[in-house]
């Protein structure tokens, strides 16, 4: 009887220690729900997205920041094999050169807004508010400005031009704090028969004369093949794309086919245009000193952090925009009422003139021509 119960025990302690017995929950433990192994797997997947997450975004912002800082051999890759350096193309030289002083002034000066800015005016004369946005002051003149100026006529060029430079531009402007020229009227300046500085009046007769002028002068120029090299910003907030030849005539050429044409122009000295090789478009004018998002603060002026938002933007319109083409025909002869009409869509009349490209007849094709010379009057009026 004791041997028989003591085995039942020893039975008992057996199964009490075996691993299935160990292994069994309690009874309560049995009641809970256990969690369903794809549940798990749906928590391991999520949990590896959400660390990949900011490693994607680190990675892509490295990448972004990469791509910035090499704008130059972006732009060099794609100028390169137009060969704009050429010994052909020696004017080409000369507008780099200076395309180079011009972006240095923003290094070396800073943001000055609210200084001079366009021909003695500052953007306090130029603009004003009005609920929230920037609207031109315009001046009417008493004696209009009389130009000749390039037209940017590539539609599709033009809107490449703006829209870039309103994706990255408008970011960095508070609000009022950025005029953008209409794309429409895009345009470089050649030349003035009369400037805003240095008036010369002209009656409608006089005006007439000077339009056939321009367009006696343009049948013999050809339209200007141009492409684009770089934008630059100026300390005064003005924005600028710079331009090279490709082809046709150098503007070198065509200011001085226009000084041929418009004898009573202001001399040299007081063209607003000084330099003779030069030919750049004003796309936009920074008002405001830019903001920096992440500080939530304005930057004072002449401070090298507004510099740098501003220079870094410009770099990244550079990088996109640099390689731009376009075949320019159009001269505009224009008559500015009010001061800086064109740009500011004030008050202008246009008178379109094209390039035609024509050679100029032999100096003395037959005997009318060389009895009209004998007599001192011009072959080809």
């Amino acid at each position: 009887m004791h041997f028989e119960e003591r085995s039942e025990l020893g039975m008992d302690r057996a199964r009490s220690l075996s691993p299935r017995r160990r292994s069994r929950p309690a009874r309560h433990q049995e009641d809970l729900p256990r969690p369903k192994r794809g549940h798990t797997r749906r928590r391991l997947h999520i949990a590896t997205i959400l660390l990949l997450i900011p490693l994607v975004y680190l990675g892509l912002w490295v990448a972004r920041w990469a791509w910035q800082e090499r704008p130059a051999d972006t732009c060099t890759s794609r100028l390169g094999p137009l060969e704009l350096w050429e010994g052909t193309h020696p004017m080409n030289v000369a507008r780099r050169k200076l395309y180079d002083d011009l972006g240095a002034q923003l290094d070396h000066s800073g943001l000055m807004l609210g200084k001079e800015q366009t021909q003695g005016l500052d953007a306090r004369s130029l603009f004003r508010e009005r609920d929230g946005r920037v609207e031109p002051a315009l001046q009417p003149l008493q004696v209009p400005v009389r130009a000749v100026v390039l037209h940017v006529s590539d539609a599709a060029a033009a809107h490449t031009l703006s829209a870039t430079v309103e994706r990255h531009l408008s970011p960095l402007a508070q609000d009022a704090g950025l005029w953008l020229q209409d794309p429409s009227k895009y345009h470089a300046t050649l030349f003035h028969a009369s400037a805003h500085e240095f008036p010369v009046e002209a009656s409608s007769a006089e005006v007439a004369t000077e339009v056939k002028a321009v367009e006696r002068s343009a049948v013999h120029l050809c339209p200007i093949e141009v492409v684009l090299e770089r934008v630059i910003a100026m300390p005064t907030g003005n924005v600028l794309a710079c331009w090279q030849i490709l082809g046709g005539s150098d503007p070198t050429a065509v200011r001085r086919a226009l000084r041929g044409a418009l004898p009573r122009a202001p001399p040299a000295e007081h063209q607003t245009v000084q330099d003779a090789a030069i030919l750049h478009t004003t796309l936009a004018r920074l008002l405001r000193l830019p903001t920096a998002a992440a500080a939530g603060r304005v930057l004072r002026s002449g401070a090298p952090d507004g510099a740098a938002l501003l220079r870094s933007a410009i770099a990244r319109i550079s990088v996109e925009l640099c390689g731009l083409r376009a075949t320019l025909p159009t001269l505009w002869y224009v008559e500015e009422e009010d001061l800086l009409a064109l740009a500011l869509n004030g008050r202008v009349r246009k008178h379109p003139v094209q390039m035609m490209c024509q050679r100029p007849p032999p100096l003395m094709a037959n005997v009318d021509t060389v009895q009209k010379v004998a007599a001192n009057q011009f072959p080809f009026s």
